[in-house]
């Protein structure tokens, strides 16, 4: 009965973490992993620890953010150091290698990376549960069973699930290193599933990982170990000479390595594997026997193991930590936006304050402005915007400001020289550019000026006091000469300029005045007579002697 009731929960979890949400997925985690692990771990299958991890990882797919990725990590694989028996611990691995295993060729690249970072928290804590043991090697050998079979060596060989053997080769003695120094006996227990590796595999690729990532390692750091021996350093405690140079030198891998090479089942494209890191550790330890260093063999010191004390929700104290600060946060980030709300609030405030205050100015400087009647119907009015008048009615450069002085004295001018050259002179009427007016104040002001004035028979004042502004004139758009209006004598117009501008300035045309040049006339070449012609007119000598003797014969 426990064993299905285990089962039916173990399925609502898995449905659980697969959840689009994201706190349901989070509430499932800390339930299964504070709850129900440590209390039916021994009554779960294999089965059931499949689906659970099914669940889990489109749980850990989910994740986003580097933090809560790394966060996750940690959580899960703590189950496997914090498993009540050392079964558990090893179906939990085993589960968890099982589904990475047949899900790696569906990750993708983006996600690839927190993968590894999974694998990796998952190798390191299986050691620290065999380190809290005192690598206990019954203890050792079932957890590395599980990795040779599950991961290494899989009964079910896909070249598209690989990948997590390389990793696990690659990632293996960097997540080692917490627990050693250990003695050369678990040392080999360790290192078994690699010996296997490089007897068994067909795998180019993994047996190529596995001497770079591990042997060639422990080459070099004896290497560098002896070194410093003879010249009489000591190695740093708990560095990686001293941890992995001890093993390399008095671990004995060259007889191993012969060993193995002599088998008959041995692979033999791995043989010449295998005999090149024997050499290379024959002159290692022949370089130890003739220094004459002795060299202790390592021990095991015992690892800590991190204490996870679980709290009421069922995280731990760090996680906990973490998110007592991120709420910290939280409430300050709302805090500052509340005091951001208020001083936008004031702000407003102020430019509505602004804004009224610049309307009202406005207001008094239009009233100011008006039209303000002097003198029997003078109108003047003082404009405050000028710039705006020249934008309206065009630029200073092409317009002329008249008033009424100067447009009678241009009329008696072009009048004077009319008579002077006896031409009938009728005056020429000026049209004004009309302004939009602004305000029925302006145009009833306007129409009092205009009834006031007294001279209706000209109509230029009359037009003038009408409008009651100051005229842009423009020469072009403006002045308008009647078809019987003469032109003024030539002596009063300007001349053309010498110098053509614009298009009549053509390449090939020189600057100044324009001359007439006579078109050029077209040099026709002599024709070729023909050789026939030639031949005809002038023959040649044997002709000639032809001609002569038939006229002597003749």
């Amino acid at each position: 009965m426990a064993a299905a009731a285990a089962s039916a929960e173990a399925a609502a979890i898995t449905r659980r973490l697969a959840s689009c949400n994201t706190s349901a997925r989070e509430r499932a985690v800390r339930h299964l992993l504070s709850e129900f692990l440590p209390a039916s771990a021994a009554d779960l299958s294999a089965t059931d620890l499949l689906k659970l991890w099914k669940g889990l990882f489109f749980c850990f797919w989910h994740a986003d953010k580097p933090l809560y990725q790394s966060d996750l990590a940690s959580r899960l694989a703590a189950a496997v150091s914090t498993a009540p028996s050392p079964a558990a611990a090893a179906a939990f691995l085993s589960a968890y290698l099982t589904t990475i295993c047949r899900e790696w060729p569906h990750i993708d690249v983006h996600r690839l990376d927190k993968f590894y970072l999974l694998n990796r928290r998952f190798l390191n804590h299986a050691f620290l549960f065999i380190g809290a043991r005192s690598f206990a090697p019954d203890v050792t050998a079932q957890i590395v069973a599980v990795l040779s079979e599950k991961a290494l060596l899989p009964e079910a060989d896909n070249a598209t699930s690989r990948g997590l053997g390389y990793h696990v080769a690659d990632a293996f003695l960097d997540e080692l290193m917490p627990v050693l120094p250990i003695s050369l006996q678990l040392m080999e227990l360790l290192l078994d599933p690699f010996f296997n590796v490089l007897e068994k595999s067909t795998d180019r690729v993994l047996v190529s990982k596995v001497r770079s990532s591990l042997f060639e390692r422990f080459l070099e750091s004896g290497a560098q170990l002896l070194e410093m021996m003879k010249k009489g350093e000591a190695a740093e405690k708990g560095s990686v000479e001293e941890k992995l140079g001890k093993v390399g030198l008095l671990f004995g891998f060259s007889k191993r390595f012969l060993d193995i090479g002599a088998k008959a089942e041995t692979v033999q494209g791995n043989r010449k594997t295998l005999f090149g890191l024997r050499d290379a550790f024959v002159k290692l330890e022949k370089g130890l026997e003739l220094s004459g260093i002795e060299i202790s063999a390592p021990e095991f010191e015992g690892a800590e193991v991190p204490i996870v004390t679980v709290v009421e929700n069922g995280m731990d104290l760090d996680e906990a930590k973490v998110e007592k600060k991120k709420k910290k946060k939280k409430k300050a980030k709302k805090a500052a936006l509340v005091e951001g709300e208020e001083a936008a609030k004031v702000l407003k405030q102020e430019k509505k304050v602004k804004k009224d205050k610049n309307k009202k100015e406005k207001k008094e400087k239009k009233k100011k402005n008006k039209v303000d009647v002097v003198d029997g119907g003078d109108v003047s009015e003082h404009s405050t915007d000028a710039s705006a008048e020249d934008q309206q009615m065009g630029d200073a450069s092409d317009a002329i400001t008249f008033d009424e002085v100067v447009m009678s004295n241009l009329q008696k001018q072009f009048e004077k020289a009319a008579e002077e050259a006896g031409m009938p002179v009728t005056p020429a009427t000026v049209k004004v550019a009309k302004k939009r007016k602004r305000s029925k104040s302006a145009d009833r002001s306007s129409a009092v000026s205009g009834g006031n004035a007294g001279s209706e028979g000209n109509a230029l004042a009359q037009e003038g006091d009408k409008s009651g502004k100051r005229v842009r004139f423009s020469m072009k758009s403006n002045l308008v000469w009647k078809p019987q209006t003469p032109l003024p004598p030539q002596c009063l117009r300007l001349p053309p300029s010498a110098t053509p501008r614009g298009s009549a300035l053509k390449s090939g045309v020189q600057p100044g005045p324009i001359r007439e040049s006579s078109t050029p006339v077209k040099k026709t070449k002599p024709k070729v007579k023909s050789a026939k012609k030639m031949l005809k007119k002038t023959p040649s000598l044997a002709v000639k002697r032809l001609r002569k003797l038939q006229s002597f014969s003749a």
